[in-house]
């Protein structure tokens, strides 16, 4: 038959005893394929009857459209998510079976093979198939087999194989096997008498060994992990993690320490309909340094029973002070200081929120930076509402808030107490003319109830003389008319603001291309007025951080403690630049300043009475020259004594995966002054270098910061991708406490999609360079379509 023509032909396509058998599609000529590319998501739908239509392209065909139908020249048998191609092609309907021959090629649900012949079962994909070469989309896998059996539809067995993800073109390990079993149900490869060779040259006997081909949660032994460091010398973590169910698993993880001794650690995870969370276990049952057991236990679940109600527990506890610092491996697991443990109860209905807490601490002590423990909460119980209104749906644009809220403090060497709150709020929002006017009137009510009184001395030997800092009024005081402590008290004061803000933008041409450029100045006006409040304990008060939203909000604290007379004005502007093309903000700077009428009485303890008539000045600054490159900064300035309050400035250049530069500096006078800086960066074909430096100045200027000067963390490696491969080397340095430093050395050899090898520095990658990203990971995920012909 020349030319190209179709045929319907009504005969079976997988057995005689359907009743209503498929149509099977005959062509001849030359097929040309269209070269279309399918999404990596895309699946297959059969039809609802599971009966799809089986095409056969050929240069010829011949034979019976009930009995046999043989393709010759190119030959093509296509179905639903199969193709077949060879010189040759033989189907034999009442069989069900297909023999071809010839440069063979089949693809199947994500599998590709090549060889001279194959003999295939079409009802059940049973067949065999021999001197094969094969591709696992699932994984971008390929390898050979002398032999390969077709169990069932998702299972396949290659007997002498080989299996490697390396590229054609860059070739360097594989696994070599005397079988090997591809389960796509369990995405499993199952392998045997396995050892993986390093071109020709074997390396490691792998035995019987399994490994995964998709994302699906396998048991067994995960590769072990090795690290040196000066506090621990020598570690081996070898994890097992244990599928259960598809609900929760359980992972083990020993690790030996040459220097502290043998530690076992457990983490259970579930995620059920209704609840989740995580749940970690370590034990060193005898440190051979310290001297004692050393145990961490930790918890983070939710509960919700309804849609409305939320059980939440989080709770960190450990041995002991040192814990951290000693067997930590990371500066931010080592500068842990305080472990919560905190359960809440959570419910809405109709609009309120109704929370429930109880919440207690664990100060890990540093002898040389001691703290004191913040104060438990046991419990606190709070109930809020808000209300904003619709414009177009309420009648007035009337906002509203209330919350009412009652807190048993308890502390082991301070007073103790019950305080009640209540506070409500009504703000009107009205706009003319494109000005915004905004007056609220807010009322702040406080009961609290003295319980117990602290003691100074108890709390100076509890907590290694820490400084009392805002717990000052929470001890009691020995004087010549006797002893002075905290008392209870009640306390209600109003505040009224008013917010205006309105906004003027313009078109403008800068460099060629246009911008809309906005001038946005904004007003508001808070008055509070004065109430002694000197003699008043402190529990969960303090100041807030400054930033334009802060500043703005007319809150001078965080927390309940104190409410400041407030008599004040702040002013503000801020200008943007935007893209008219594709609406992008490029710029930013904003500027703003509180101008007080009187001076601030209520101060918290130790806190400096504030007497000027001006605040330092606010100032932001954004810039995003492009893409690529961000430039953030804010900075407080006092005009009065010309001296920088703080300055931050964090700039970030990430021109395309992998390739990422990060310089940051921060300054809070009598506190902080570090820079930091950060890299991820190609320095040569397939090789990364890795970084990172952070370290606080000793001064600025003529004033000393109250942060220790020195390192605080030195990061150093590189990576190599060698295409079916990665390796890594990094070395780590970080403070502990603040006299100790430790140093790591971390070595890795990751063989994509089979297991990494030796100590892993990826997680001090990702948290010590923003934006890391692992190199291995920046090819695109291969598709189940990908040698889809």
């Amino acid at each position: 038959m020349m030319g190209l023509a179709w045929i319907t032909l009504g005969t079976e396509a997988h057995s005689r005893d359907d009743l209503n058998p498929p149509p099977v599609f005959l062509a001849s000529g030359v097929s040309n394929g269209l070269g279309l590319k399918f999404d990596p998501h895309l699946d297959l739908d059969p039809t609802s009857s599971g009966e799809t239509p089986v095409y056969i392209f050929g240069k010829t065909i011949s034979g019976q459209t009930d009995d046999l139908i043989q393709s010759e020249g190119d030959g093509e048998f296509r179905k639903l998510g199969m193709f077949i191609k060879g010189e040759l092609i033989r189907h034999d309907l009442v069989q069900d079976e297909l023999y071809a021959e010839g440069k063979v090629r089949l693809f199947r649900e994500g599998e590709y093979f090549e060889g001279p012949k194959l003999r295939l079962k079409l009802g059940t994909t049973q067949g065999q198939f021999d001197d094969v070469r094969y591709y696992l989309a699932s994984v971008g896998g390929r390898g050979t087999a002398e032999h390969v059996e077709f169990i069932q539809p998702l299972e396949t067995r290659l007997s002498n194989a080989t299996y490697t993800t390396c590229p054609i073109d860059r070739p360097a390990w594989e696994l070599r096997m005397s079988e090997m079993t591809i389960d796509q149900i369990r995405e499993v490869g199952d392998t045997q008498s396995s050892r993986l060779y390093w071109g020709d040259t074997p390396i490691l006997p792998f035995g019987d060994v399994s490994f995964p081909i998709g994302n699906r949660r396998k048991t067994g032994f995960l590769p072990p992990s090795y690290r040196t460091s000066t506090k621990l010398g020598l570690e081996v973590e070898a994890p097992f993690y244990w599928n259960m169910a598809s609900e929760h698993d359980l992972t083990l993880y020993p690790r030996i320490m040459a220097k502290r001794g043998a530690q076992l650690g457990a983490e259970f995870r579930f995620l059920r309909e209704k609840s989740f969370g995580t749940v970690t276990a370590e034990v060193l049952p005898d440190d051979r340094e310290a001297g004692i057991t050393r145990h961490f236990q930790s918890i983070a679940a939710s509960y919700r029973p309804t849609d409305q109600i939320t059980i939440g527990l989080n709770a960190q506890r450990v041995s002991d002070d040192q814990y951290f610092s000693d067997l930590g491996g990371s500066l931010l697991a080592s500068s842990q200081r305080l472990l919560p443990a905190t359960l809440t109860v959570t419910a809405e209905r109709m609009g309120w929120l109704v929370q429930a807490e109880a919440q207690s601490y664990q100060v890990l002590q540093d002898i040389n930076a001691p703290l004191i423990r913040p104060y438990s909460r046991l419990p606190r119980v709070s109930l809020t509402r808000a209300h904003r209104a619709n414009r177009g749906e309420d009648a007035y644009p009337i906002d509203w808030n209330v919350r009412a809220e009652a807190t048993s403090y308890q502390h082991p060497t301070l007073a103790e107490g019950d305080r009640w709150v209540a506070e409500g709020s009504v703000a009107w929002r009205h706009q003319q003319g494109g000005v915004s006017i905004t007056p609220k009137l807010t009322l702040h009510a406080t009961q609290y109830n003295h319980r117990q009184d602290g003691s100074r001395d108890d709390t100076a030997i509890k907590y290694k003389n820490a400084p009392l800092g805002i717990y000052a009024n929470n001890v009691t005081d020995i004087t010549e008319s006797g002893a002075v402590g905290t008392e209870s008290y009640t306390r209600v004061l109003p505040t009224l603001s008013t917010e205006i803000s309105t906004a003027f933008d313009r078109m403008v041409s800068v460099g060629g291309s246009v911008f809309q450029q906005t001038i946005e100045p904004k007003l508001a006006y808070v008055y509070t007025p004065y109430k002694d409040q000197s003699k008043m304990p402190v529990f969960d008060t303090g100041a807030p951080t400054v930033s334009f939203t802060q500043i703005f909000s007319g809150n001078a604290f965080n927390g309940d403690d104190r409410v400041a007379d407030l008599n004040q004005a702040t002013i503000g502007v801020t200008s943007r630049l935007i893209s008219d093309r594709d609406g992008e903000e490029i710029f930013r700077a904003a500027i703003a300043q509180q101008f007080y009428f009187d001076d601030q009485r209520v101060t918290l303890p130790g806190e400096v009475v504030r007497t000027d008539r001006r605040s330092n000045l606010l100032a932001q600054l954004g810039i995003r020259p492009n893409q690529n490159w961000t430039i953030d900064s804010q900075a407080q300035y006092t005009p009065s004594t010309e001296k920088w309050q703080d300055v931050s400035i964090v700039s970030r250049y990430n021109p395309r995966p992998a390739s990422m530069l990060s310089f940051s500096y921060r300054f809070v006078r009598a506190s902080s002054n570090t820079v930091d800086f950060a890299f991820q960066w190609p320095v040569a074909k397939n090789w990364y270098a890795v970084g990172r430096y952070q370290k606080a100045l000793r001064n600025l200027g003529a004033e000393q910061t109250n942060q220790n000067a020195g390192l605080i963390e030195a990061l150093a490696g590189f990576e190599y991708d060698g295409g079916c491969w990665v390796a890594r080397f990094v070395a780590q340095r970080y403070v502990t406490n603040a006299t100790e430093r430790n140093t790591a050395v971390f070595f890795q050899i990751e063989l994509n999609g089979i297991a990494r090898v030796g100590t892993s520095p990826l997680s001090a990658l990702n948290r010590s360079i923003p934006n890391y990203q692992m190199i291995n990971d920046l090819a695109p995920m291969p598709s189940r379509f990908d040698q889809f012909q």
